[in-house]
């Protein structure tokens, strides 16, 4: 009960009714319970990056959308601005649906607080349970944890590490064979074993990089995924009807990493598969997924 009464009174202190955000996506952020809140987020009709062929919801924009949420979600609840946030796990599931390509979707992203720690009275770590909603259908939902730190803890728990981002690789799969139009968005270098693939990072990336880190963000390897069972199903128009993600280590810039893809279910062309990122045979990243059937 203390830990829910500082929650609240950290929330209300900084709740506003509607607030414009910087990030890219998110519009409007109100709470509407002591655990609950909505999002609202603007998918564009056309973007550089994300977007599915068939007008269905993107995953990987859902989950940039979640993670964004959470993100703000936190700074709301008093989380200072400079304190860091990993993301332990991530799951995210995709309903059968059709957006209008000639307008951008309006986005309720419906948020429940399921978990949270606090210590010192601030918020350390939560666990948020997330709902779309486009005019009122629902068009998938999703789960994620974060753990907040502060900058020196953060320095402690990063050690000695190399930060300088790497050269971008330049044996590049096709762009067209990963499901886009330049490669410049290619995640994945050419394999030399049968389902593997060399992680390859362009640290200049306007996405993915859009502000200075110190390590391969997240959801540049959620993308490497897909990417990866793309390639491995020779479907470059896959997306995951739904993945569940658990990071289990920093990938850092200076690691030569492996983007590995094991069908699970080999006799079922739609069943689960299984990505591994390694480095030097160590999971920094595992992902079960599905893959959506092709319409």
């Amino acid at each position: 009960m203390r830990d829910e009464a500082l929650f609240e009174a950290s929330v209300n202190r900084e709740l506003v009714h509607k607030r414009s955000v910087s990030e890219v996506f998110l519009t409007d952020f109100v709470q509407s319970s002591s655990r609950r809140f909505v999002a609202g987020a603007q998918w564009p009709r056309w973007h550089v990056f994300y977007g599915s062929p068939d007008g269905s919801p993107d995953s990987a924009l859902m989950a940039e959308t979640l993670r964004q949420a959470v993100i703000f979600l936190s700074h709301l609840c008093g989380v200072p601005l400079k304190h860091k946030f990993l993301m332990p796990h991530m799951s995210i599931s995709v309903e059968a649906a059709v957006l209008d390509p000639l307008v951008p979707a309006q986005v309720a992203v419906e948020l429940d607080v399921k978990d949270m720690k606090l210590s010192g009275g601030q918020l350390s770590a939560l666990t948020v349970s997330a709902r779309f909603v486009i005019d009122g259908t629902p068009i998938g939902e999703g789960t994620a944890a974060a753990r907040i730190v502060n900058p020196a803890t953060y320095e402690r728990f990063r050690g000695e590490v190399p930060t300088e981002p790497p050269a971008a690789g330049e044996d590049l799969l096709e762009c067209a064979d990963v499901g886009h139009a330049t490669q410049r968005n290619v995640m994945l270098g050419q394999s030399s074993r049968p389902f593997v693939w060399p992680l390859r990072v362009d640290p200049t990336h306007p996405i993915f990089f859009d502000h200075p880190l110190d390590h391969v963000p997240g959801m540049l390897l959620v993308e490497a995924a897909r990417q990866a069972v793309r390639a491995a199903s020779s479907r470059p128009d896959a997306d995951f009807a739904l993945f569940e993600a658990e990071f289990t280590k920093l990938v850092e810039f200076n690691y030569p990493v492996d983007v590995a893809v094991t069908q699970l279910e080999p006799h079922n062309a739609h069943g689960v598969t299984r990505v591994r990122l390694l480095h030097q045979e160590e999971t920094l990243m595992s992902l079960l997924a599905r893959v959506k059937r092709p319409r």
